[in-house]
């Protein structure tokens, strides 16, 4: 109950958290203590003394009892169950309010992070890879971002895997709205996780701060589209601090959401080619489907085949697919519509097709 009042006081550092939960012996003894005795602790400002007072008026047991009622839970730095990938990078937060469940220390972890402003065949390749992690029962960490964050957490879902969305906000705050489809299907299997208080809204300063948090939760860092400057760039510095694996799907030259990628792979992340290939230096990796790469899983017709082999991972018009195959109109229609409901294909726009599915 102290721990969780302790963990949602904003305006005090983590570090200063811990030290002072240290120093006066827990988190209990510091919402009892008094004025003088909050001033003499050397290393609070003396704003930091009145927040602390400002937060002594609340009544822990009511605000826990509040949160619990909406689900959330919370963990703080000194507790067993508290992430073991956190305790040892720089700033680790103190605690972590969540929804759903945390991550699991013996499995192995990956942070898929990109553009939120993404491309079709960047949205589609995150999507596969979000899948083939989750049949191989690889967890995976993202922030819940628009773009290639939500991609590849609903390509794990999708696989019935589990995934994490960290917040840069309370958990009980969705964002952004779009996602909120996907907010209240991670908790079901995986959890929606933060170190912001219960209500906190989103502001921009809270994001960097939240990427130290997705790449200290993986083992592997893969970046799927970057422009120059983009907040997935810094998810990839806090993961080379923290001595983590990074990876990146390379793009088009001259493409701006392949600038960030490109520049990485140039600076000596690893070259993306395929899942097994990334995940193979982790040893605790086991893979419980060997076969989790092959794109469809069903079993097409002779056309069916011949008109999804047409169909890239770029948007194909109607006539480029018609002059490709050779295949009358109503024809091809009918297959497209076919492999639409297989889940092969998608319309991303009027008569411009993709593929929903990739070997990786």
């Amino acid at each position: 109950m102290y721990k969780r009042w302790l963990g949602g006081i904003s305006g005090i550092s983590a570090a200063k958290k811990i030290a002072l939960e240290e120093q006066v012996g827990g988190a209990k003894e510091i919402y009892y203590m008094n004025k003088s005795k909050l001033e003499k602790i050397k290393f609070l400002t003396q704003n930091e003394c009145e927040i602390l007072e400002q937060y002594q008026k609340k009544n822990p047991k009511e605000e826990q009892e509040k949160q619990i009622e909406k689900g959330i839970s919370f963990v703080s730095f000194r507790q067993e169950e508290y992430p073991s990938r956190l305790r040892n990078i720089y700033q680790a937060p103190y605690g972590l309010f969540y929804r759903g469940r945390l991550p699991e220390k013996d499995k192995c972890a990956v942070a898929i992070v990109g553009a939120r402003v993404c491309s079709e065949y960047g949205r589609n390749v995150a999507k596969q890879i979000g899948y083939v992690l989750g049949k191989m029962e690889v967890e995976l960490i993202s922030g819940m971002a628009a773009g290639i964050d939500g991609a590849a957490q609903w390509g794990a879902l999708r696989a019935q895997g589990k995934t994490y969305g960290i917040l840069g906000c309370g958990v009980d705050v969705c964002y952004p709205k779009q996602n909120q489809d996907l907010y209240e299907r991670i908790p079901q299997s995986g959890g929606i996780i933060s170190e912001y208080c219960p209500k906190t809204t989103p502001r921009p300063i809270f994001f960097p701060n939240r990427n130290r948090i997705i790449s200290g939760m993986a083992d592997i860092v893969l970046i799927v589209e970057a422009r120059k400057k983009s907040g997935s760039l810094i998810t990839a510095d806090f993961a080379l601090e923290q001595g983590k694996e990074i990876y990146a799907v390379p793009g088009r030259v001259g493409d701006k959401l392949s600038e960030g990628t490109n520049r990485l792979i140039q600076q000596g992340a690893g070259i993306f080619t395929s899942v097994q290939e990334m995940l193979q230096n982790v040893k605790k990796l086991t893979v419980q489907d060997g076969n989790a790469a092959k794109k469809t899983g069903k079993t097409l017709e002779k056309l069916e085949r011949l008109v999804y082999s047409c169909v890239d991972l770029t948007p194909r018009s109607l006539e480029t697919l018609m002059e490709n195959t050779g295949l009358p109109l109503g024809e091809l229609i009918t297959i497209l519509n076919t492999l639409r409901e297989m889940g092969c294909i998608s319309e991303v726009y009027k008569n411009y097709f993709v593929r929903t599915e990739i070997e990786v």
